[in-house]
């Protein structure tokens, strides 16, 4: 399913959004991540993994869990690609940074959808 929020920057100039996954035993798919300005600008890079890999984005796998993500195909919510995390055991994160106007309101969207019914974890936060 789509997802969305909005983001209301603080005095700060950029902030980074940071998912953490851990699905035990399926996976989680990411798709169509975007931030936008007031003004309708999108802010991230490759946020539907149309490159074929998570250029632009920071991997983070610190407890080497198995089954760690990456972009595939075949199972996007549009276009060829999307990123898939079935890490086990643990979470790992995928994380962007993108510059912010202080105290000016941003769109986060995202489409996330799992093919698990047991446990499964997503948390997603915007730090500074």
């Amino acid at each position: 399913p789509h997802f969305s929020f909005n983001f209301p920057a603080p005095n700060i100039s950029s902030a980074t959004i940071v998912f953490a996954l851990r699905d035990d035993p399926g996976e989680w798919f990411l798709d169509d991540v975007s931030i936008m300005d007031q003004s309708g600008n999108e802010l991230l890079s490759n946020g539907g993994f149309e490159t074929g890999d998570t250029t632009d984005w920071i991997y983070c796998n610190p407890n080497n869990g198995a089954a760690s993500g990456s972009v595939g195909a075949g199972s996007s919510y549009d276009g060829a690609y999307c990123y898939i995390d079935g890490v086990v055991g643990v979470s790992d994160y995928l994380s962007q940074t993108f510059t912010v106007t202080p105290y000016d309101n941003y769109l986060i969207t995202f489409w996330l959808s799992s093919n698990s019914n047991s446990v499964t974890y997503a948390q997603i936060s915007v730090t500074s």
